[in-house]
């Protein structure tokens, strides 16, 4: 198994390597063994799973969130867009023009 089918598998089953089709779990395992980058990677959305895990899933977006992301990104002004005052800006320290 390479790096790359590797990673693959850790996006498409995740990382809890004992839900992985048990035809590929002997090879991912010998991976990890002979591969720090393959541990790194494991490591990292093993670190982003807990992290989803842990929050909050009653957490409601703003009801303009897409307004602003779409004004960040296009550079168009909405009518919502246009009433945020702008210490409310959804990515601080990212206004500067592009």
């Amino acid at each position: 198994m390479t790096e790359d089918e590797f990673r693959e598998l850790l996006d498409r089953h995740g990382g809890d390597l004992e839900r992985w089709p048990r035809a590929t779990l002997r090879e991912a395992r010998r991976l990890l063994a002979q591969s720090v980058a393959a541990q790194a990677m494991l490591d990292e959305l093993v670190a982003v799973e807990l992290a989803l895990a842990e929050t909050d899933g009653d957490a409601t977006p703003p009801a303009d969130l897409a307004d602003r992301i779409f004004e960040r990104a296009f550079g168009t002004r909405t009518a919502s867009s246009d009433a945020l005052a702008p210490d409310a800006a959804p990515f601080p320290g990212l206004n500067r023009p592009v």
